[in-house]
């Protein structure tokens, strides 16, 4: 029973929200199980709000003595953010007329000494005897495993990004570039929208790095990565696709769009000076490049939209190189590469 406290006394504390010390924890058996239990147990009035009985883990929990806590609000032991407290404020007036109500929620709280815990909060109406019902308020502290998670879900972007991005020129690489890609295609089929592919093909490369050394192509590929870097728009996803040939992903540009932005990367890496390109075939470092969009291809697959800016690079090539060529329809009926080509001066 409750001591020395007859039932009128016990009902007086309990309603005007003074505190009842250990009676409560001792009735119908209840005293072992709340003081062995690892998580922050409180017992509060169900009108005042009030700390009426708290644990030894709820204690520790928030670094306070027995005495720092009981008789006190919920919320002035527990210093929620702005964010959190009208939740749980509004959680605990629902127990003054609702006996059978549950609440969970997670709450994040900061201590005294400003640092951040997270709790697994669960609210439910206890009756401890006929005449006795309170409101039971676990908290069960996450932060280790919310911190845990959360590094490994930066861990994991990190080694995401790591494998997605290439070493040497800081690009995306081609499996990153196929998955954006993918993913624009479907996009612009559902939704009407155009995109382009601006293919880039590093001219005479083998030749380079036969003659200069691999250190000295390498630069060559770095220098060509920022300036795909400095030439693109926001919008855009300028990738090294492998060895000495980039791609370039122009979201929302028609062919016509992507051409003009092809010519600007042509035309900066043909008046970049690079470290032994007056040895170059062609007197400097250039670059041939292939352009499709869809949907002006009129492919049906991103691997077809592909495949044409490749072909059109082809066409490049073939046609003396450091030049830029379109794959479109230009002519009704006409399905190969368009007449849209820029040669350099």
């Amino acid at each position: 029973m409750a001591g020395n406290k007859n039932k009128q006394d016990l009902l007086h504390e309990i309603s005007g929200g003074r505190l009842v010390g250990g009676a409560l924890s001792q009735l119908a058996n209840y005293s072992e199980l709340f003081s062995r239990m690892s998580e922050g147990v409180f017992l509060l009035d169900r009108n005042s709000r009030r700390i009426m009985e708290c644990n030894p883990a709820a204690c520790e929990l928030l670094g306070l003595s027995e005495n720092q806590i009981l008789g006190k609000e919920l919320s002035e032991v527990m210093k929620l953010s702005p964010e959190e407290e009208p939740a749980l404020s509004t959680a605990l007036e629902q127990f003054k007329t609702q006996s059978q109500y549950r609440f969970q929620h997670e709450l994040e709280w900061k201590n005294e000494k400003g640092s951040q815990f997270f709790f697994e909060v669960t609210a439910t109406s206890l009756k401890i005897l006929d005449y006795i019902e309170v409101v039971q308020f676990i908290a069960k502290d996450v932060t280790e495993v919310k911190r845990a998670h959360r590094e490994l879900r930066e861990m994991n972007e990190v080694l995401r990004k790591l494998s997605t991005t290439d070493a040497m020129t800081g690009l995306r690489n081609h499996r990153y570039f196929k998955e954006v890609l993918a993913a624009v295609h479907d996009e612009s089929q559902k939704f009407n929208q155009h995109y382009g592919i601006v293919f880039i093909d590093v001219d005479h490369f083998k030749k380079f790095n036969d003659h200069n050394g691999h250190p000295a192509g390498d630069e060559v590929l770095r220098k060509v990565g920022a300036i795909l870097k400095e030439t693109s728009r926001s919008q855009d996803l300028a990738c090294r696709y492998g060895g000495e040939e980039f791609v370039v992903l122009c979201r929302g540009s028609t062919l016509e769009d992507a051409f003009t932005h092809a010519e600007l990367i042509r035309s900066t890496i043909a008046a970049t000076v690079f470290p032994f390109g007056e040895f170059q075939p062609l007197g400097k470092v250039t670059a041939s490049i292939g352009v499709s969009a869809y949907p002006e291809s009129s492919a049906t697959s991103f691997e077809e939209v592909l495949e044409k800016a490749d072909q059109a690079l082809y066409h490049s090539k073939e046609g003396g190189r450091n030049q830029v060529t379109a794959y479109g329809n230009t002519q009704s009926g006409s399905n190969g590469a368009s007449s849209i080509t820029k040669k350099s001066a």
